[in-house]
């Protein structure tokens, strides 16, 4: 029953709220390091998780990239992120696919007996993306995302475009700026009849590596239509050449409150990462309060 209804959130129109917007799946950060830095990664460059985040990102990827993640959501819904970035002299191309299988569910009829039948469910966005850098500071990156949903015997699909730039400045020592816009699209068949709108969303950011200190930190505005503003910041520190340390909020863990003990650990993340040589294994953990926590683990290289 537990499983069914955190189904029923991830597949309806939000994840953990209701809303009228569908492919609620597209608002699931991906990558261990980016979500323990609560996911605030829209004007953080050079990582090819960035697909994802904000297409510009991989314009300054210098090496061929590639990174794999696995999701470990609660309940035991599993979700995996593979992507590839290939530098160009006339841009870099990458490719990305999310995928996340919902497990098994038991079929019932309208009274609510069980039929002794089962059925699955999942979903998958693929995406393509150009990116190139401009002038040096500027960075302009676009995806093209195709999504699909499967529901037992039913499916829906879908078209986006994410339109991403990156601003490397002179201000503040080299503070970064970064805004996008994501999800820009529609649906092309739906389920049934009734056809819903994708999660369109705007973003602003900035960035700095400290002078000083060894931080990265990140700070996002994040606006959902039909939504309140909300507020990701993010910092990773360097502990040694092959050790960091993430810690990030996300104010969406206000809405995730149910008055528990629990509460006061929503919207937080953390995570590490450890690096050797061309390879990082980075890990994970977000807290939805009383809803749980998700285990992420990324492993990214460059050759």
């Amino acid at each position: 029953m537990k499983k069914t209804s955190l189904f029923l959130l991830l597949f309806a129109p939000s994840v953990f709220a209701a809303d009228p917007i569908g492919f609620a799946f597209l608002r699931v950060p991906v990558g261990a390091r980016q979500a323990a830095m609560g996911a605030s990664f829209l004007a953080v460059s050079k990582d090819v998780h960035a697909i994802y985040y904000n297409p510009a990102g991989i314009a300054n990827l210098p090496m061929r990239s590639g990174a794999f993640g696995y999701l470990n959501h609660v309940l035991d819904i599993q979700s995996f992120f593979g992507a590839y970035v290939h530098p160009h002299p006339r841009g870099s191309y990458g490719v990305a696919v999310n995928f996340t299988d919902y497990g098994d569910f038991t079929e019932t009829d309208v009274t609510g007996a069980e039929t002794g039948k089962t059925f699955g469910a999942n979903t998958v966005a693929a995406y393509l993306t150009y990116s190139r850098l401009h002038a040096e500071r500027w960075l302009f990156g676009v995806n093209l995302k195709l999504l699909r949903m499967e529901l037992a015997q039913y499916s829906a699909d879908g078209v986006a475009v994410d339109l991403g730039v990156i601003y490397h400045s002179t201000i503040m020592d080299n503070l970064t700026f970064a805004a996008g816009v994501f999800n820009l699209g529609k649906e092309r068949s739906p389920f049934i009849r009734t056809k819903e709108a994708l999660p369109l969303n705007f973003q602003l950011g900035v960035s700095k590596r400290l002078a000083h200190l060894p931080l990265l930190y990140s700070l996002t505005l994040l606006k959902y239509q039909d939504e309140d503003l909300r507020f990701r910041a993010g910092g990773e520190f360097t502990l040694s050449k092959s050790l960091y340390l993430r810690l990030g909020y996300d104010t969406v863990g206000s809405d995730q409150k149910v008055g528990t003990d629990r509460d006061r650990f929503a919207g937080v993340s953390f995570g590490l990462g450890f690096a050797i040589h061309d390879y990082v294994l980075d890990y994970s953990l977000s807290s939805f309060g009383e809803v749980g926590s998700l285990n992420r683990l990324s492993f990214s290289m460059t050759f």
